[in-house]
């Protein structure tokens, strides 16, 4: 069995923001039916995982960008597994263009879940085992993100409800929303601003805490030079901390 997912895909109207860049959403949702399909055809999909009160929930995820796909262009992704690292589940995918050029790498972490206890598995948990590949010429790695007291300067902050739409079939947010609160943190509201805001060069996700149905989180989004840090606070925690390189 080949551990190698690929497939070949349409880059559609709804994917992309008034600019014609894709969404950061778009791109996370993707990543995840990519994933979500390799994982199926190696035994450890939801169907498999579900009856056993067992799912994988996203830890961390970091992109490189090299090109935006433009609308209607015909991409190809690719995922494998990766191995594990510190107790969690190594992933690595890419994005090539019609050309055969890569435009596009991302690796993330995962987590093994207990859908009921609300807390990781170990690894050995898993009731299959999972065949890996190397890097495949990824370099991107899932980095921590970290926050300075002093880094960087506030400059937009706002409320997010946690609502229908958000959430998935494991009662939380799911993953692939974090690229709108991220989006909304960073593009401002003035539609000239938008269009010539910057573009996507590499973007680092850390996942802190489940948001459930209901949940009020405050996003807040900091400026240095052509980095910007993201947070999300919700119930006195930390949710999730972003790092976006543009």
């Amino acid at each position: 069995m080949n551990p190698l997912y690929e497939r070949t895909t349409r880059i559609t109207y709804y994917d992309l923001d008034c600019r014609g860049k894709i969404k950061l959403s778009a791109l996370l949702r993707m990543v995840h039916v990519a994933a979500d399909v390799n994982a199926r055809e190696l035994g450890a999909g939801y169907d498999a995982l579900a009856p056993l009160d067992m799912t994988f929930v996203l830890q961390r995820f970091g992109v490189n960008i090299m090109r935006m796909p433009a609308y209607n262009e015909d991409v190809t992704i690719r995922t494998w597994p990766s191995g594990i690292e510190k107790g969690a589940f190594l992933r690595r995918g890419d994005m090539y263009d019609s050309h055969g050029e890569k435009i596009m790498e991302w690796a993330s972490l995962w987590l093994l879940f207990d859908i009921n206890a609300r807390r990781p598995l170990r690894p050995d948990a898993l009731p299959v085992p999972l065949l890996t590949l190397g890097d495949e010429g990824v370099a991107v790695r899932p980095e921590k993100v970290s926050l300075a007291a002093d880094w960087g300067q506030a400059f937009h902050k706002y409320s997010h409800r946690v609502s229908y739409r958000d959430v998935d079939t494991n009662m939380h947010m799911n993953n692939s929303i974090y690229g709108d609160l991220i989006g909304d943190a960073l593009f401002p509201t003035s539609e000239i601003e938008l269009e010539a805001g910057p573009d996507w060069k590499q973007v680092q996700i850390n996942y802190l805490a489940e948001m459930r149905l209901g949940a009020e989180v405050e996003v807040t989004a900091l400026k240095e030079g052509n980095c910007y840090i993201v947070t999300g606070e919700s119930g006195g925690r930390r949710a999730f901390i972003a790092r976006v390189e543009v």
